[in-house]
């Protein structure tokens, strides 16, 4: 992550539990030390840390909000003494403190005249006033307030972390982490989805937020932290402006990761085992009573109407995207082969399922499709709308609805004609050659079919010359002893890369 992205992106320097001023440090009564010149409100200065000095340039030592402890040892002329006061005052210290009885009887009236003008506070610090008890006194001060702040963040980290094992999930984290911050805070999935937030009637600029953090430009508010799961940006935290513990963001972040991890852990089990049943179910593998048992924990019942969608993508890590892509409302999604399957709820539209299902893999790659199956019910007419979802996916990019089922839609799913077999005999000099060779003979000719033909499509498909596809025909052509000229040569040829995806 770049450091412009962390400017936006992380908390701003915030540390509430910094709150010693310099009103403090002067109110000691055993410091004894008089305000010299300065703005009474600058006394509320916040106070970092003490710097002794007699170098006329400490600004090389310097990082800001320290209270400058000074004899004016090397400040021996009125030029030498507003050098110094200009040159701290430009390193942001919090004021300045001046020893007297020492190098100097009493603060030069340079010295006053230019912190004046520089509205930097002047503390006298007396002869009987060592320096190291000042120094001692912030030191002391400081570590007391960062020692009860880390105390504090222990706390908070505790309190997150109960909230969310309290089996509440993000709901829980995000309103524990609301209650801490003071502000409002969300969880916002990559694909636009408020997963969770609090308060529940906090309005957010989802649009707005999305786009800023994918182009990494200003955000719509203050804090919007990326979510990562295995180096994958899976989702953001996002909290308006922060009133206190700013510091404890991190360790939510953390923890919304957690959760999405096992969110997709569960996700990816739920569908590889309902992809399995259906799996079994389009292939014969199982009855249609066997199916209905073990489909309905996902709450596909026999007795209701079920469409299905089957959609892929152009991806690298297909398979890993898919298992991990978002859930679909009102659907159950499951993973077959290179496609995700979604059963649809019955009375839920499925042109609206696919139009989203299509927005949500387009994040993951190009050239989405989506085949919309007809509604039917019972195990056999999940069947039915998987060969009809499968051979509208199958007819280019976008979302397709289905036809009347043709010929070799009903041949595909038939259990009487041994398709699948015959699809193997057919294709198997090309698998061995494959193998052998460590080639891409049944890839080029899934692509060719994919695309009607043209050389240049697929050229442009599989990232290879257009020469090398016309090559590898050749060698599909002559290991298989069909042309793929000839209408009845190439529908053998598409029947059989046809069955031969659905057979695995």
């Amino acid at each position: 992550m770049d450091a412009q992205y962390l400017r936006w992106c992380v908390v701003p320097p915030y540390s509430p539990w910094m709150t010693l001023r310099l009103a403090d440090v002067l109110a000691d009564p055993d410091l004894s030390l008089r305000l010299a010149d300065g703005d009474p409100a600058a006394l509320q200065q916040p106070v970092r840390w003490c710097a002794v000095t007699e170098l006329a340039d400490p600004r090389p030592f310097l990082s800001g909000g320290e209270l400058v402890l000074t004899t004016g040892l090397s400040q021996t002329c009125p030029s030498a003494q507003r050098d110094f006061v200009s040159r701290v005052a430009s390193s942001g210290v919090a004021g300045l403190g001046f020893g007297t009885g020492l190098s100097h009887a009493r603060i030069p009236p340079e010295t006053l005249d230019e912190a004046r003008a520089r509205r930097l506070p002047v503390l006298e610090i007396p002869y009987e006033t060592p320096f190291i008890a000042v120094d001692r006194f912030v030191a002391d001060r400081v570590l007391e307030e960062q020692y009860g702040r880390f105390a504090d963040l222990l706390d908070e980290h505790d309190t997150l972390a109960r909230a969310l094992l309290s089996g509440q999930g993000l709901g829980a984290l995000v309103t524990a982490l609301h209650q801490i911050v003071g502000a409002p805070a969300m969880v916002l999935s990559v694909y636009g989805q408020v997963l969770a937030t609090a308060p529940s009637r906090a309005a957010w600029p989802v649009e707005q937020i999305l786009f800023a953090a994918r182009h990494r430009s200003p955000a719509a508010i203050p804090v919007c932290v990326p979510v990562c799961v295995e180096d994958v940006v899976v989702a953001y935290l996002c909290c308006r402006q922060p009133r206190s513990s700013a510091d404890v963001l991190p360790y939510a972040v953390s923890l919304v990761g957690l959760e999405m991890a096992r969110r997709q852990a569960e996700l990816a089990g739920q569908r590889r085992l309902a992809g399995q049943v259906l799996e079994d179910l389009v292939r014969g593998t199982i009855g249609a009573p066997e199916a209905s048992r073990r489909l309905s924990p996902f709450g596909i019942r026999d007795e209701d109407e079920h469409a299905l969608l089957v959609a892929t993508v152009e991806a690298a890590d297909l398979r890993k995207r898919l298992v991990t892509s978002p859930p679909l409302s009102g659907a159950t999604t499951a993973l077959l082969e290179d496609c995700l399957i979604a059963v649809l709820e019955p009375g839920q539209s499925a042109r609206e399922a696919a139009r989203l299902l299509e927005a949500y893999l387009a994040r993951l790659g190009s050239d989405v499709r989506v085949g919309v199956g007809g509604w039917y019910a019972g195990m056999t007419g999940l069947r039915w709308s998987y060969y009809e979802a499968y051979e509208a996916m199958s007819r280019g990019p976008g979302v397709n609805d289905r036809e009347q089922m043709s010929l070799s839609g009903l041949l595909l799913a038939s259990d009487d004609v041994p398709l699948r077999d015959l699809a193997r005999d057919l294709l198997r000099p090309l698998c061995e050659f494959d193998a052998a060779h460590a080639g891409s003979l049944v890839a080029t000719l899934r692509a060719y079919l994919d695309a009607d033909g043209s050389v240049a499509a697929v050229a442009d498909r599989l990232i290879v010359h257009r020469n090398t596809v016309r090559y590898r025909v050749e060698q599909i052509e002559r290991l298989t002893g069909r042309s793929l000229s000839r209408t009845a040569d190439r529908v053998q040829l598409w029947l059989a890369v046809a069955a031969a995806r659905l057979d695995g």
